[in-house]
């Protein structure tokens, strides 16, 4: 059976040290790294167009009508006055035949002034 000196009991409890102290400085990396800060989100930089939403729907104007919808333009507005008064723009886009604009307006949410 093997007699251990007190120097080998002393480097085993060296080595349990060091490893803990490692251990704990990497917990102690990974929380502060962990609480930091989050960075905020950037805010919305698309534009929308000179021209409408109504209007673009009822010239067919397909990109201005995805450059509405990028900036968040409310696909549902409706018209307050006027000829077109309680019409949205895929009312606007259906009655002109515009279907590629209806079906891009519809796959954003678009309804009709009706629905």
């Amino acid at each position: 059976m093997k007699r251990y000196t007190a120097s080998i009991w002393e480097n085993k409890y060296n080595q349990l040290i060091n490893n803990a102290c490692c251990l704990v400085s990497i917990v102690a990396a990974v929380v502060l790294v962990g609480c930091g800060q989050s960075q905020p989100t950037k805010p919305q930089t698309t534009k929308a167009p000179d021209i409408s939403i109504h209007e673009a729907a009822k010239e067919g104007n397909i990109e201005a009508v995805k450059q509405h919808l990028a900036a968040g333009a409310d696909v549902n507005a409706i018209i307050v006055s006027g000829r077109y008064q309680g019409k949205t723009s895929l009312d606007l886009a259906i009655r002109l035949g515009q279907t590629e604009t209806a079906d891009l307006l519809r796959k954003h949410g678009g309804k009709t002034g009706e629905e």
